[in-house]
């Protein structure tokens, strides 16, 4: 289930198609949010709750890659409310 921040973090896209900001702008926005969204939720603090004297480790390359999924994941949901609040706002006004 998606947390809060990931539902606020479209509000990023659509202002920026709205106000007309160009689409490096929203992609630095999606990294930004992936990036808050891993460390929010890394293993560490989730094993840290359950366990206050474990340590959970990976490896760097694990790491980076589930990060370029979870970036991945959120540039691909930024562009698809980017492009439809770009589509509209052509629409309306």
């Amino acid at each position: 289930m998606l947390g809060i921040d990931a539902w606020v973090s479209l509000f990023g896209p659509a202002y920026f198609a709205y106000a007309g900001v160009t689409v490096p702008f929203m992609v630095a926005w999606a990294i930004a949010c992936a990036a808050l969204a891993a460390w929010n939720n890394r293993e560490s603090r989730r094993q840290a709750r359950l366990a206050p004297d474990t340590v959970a480790a990976r490896s760097w390359p694990v790491s980076i890659g589930i990060f370029v999924l979870i970036a991945a994941c959120y540039v691909a949901a930024h562009s698809a409310v980017y492009l439809l609040v770009r589509h509209f706002v052509r629409l309306w006004l």
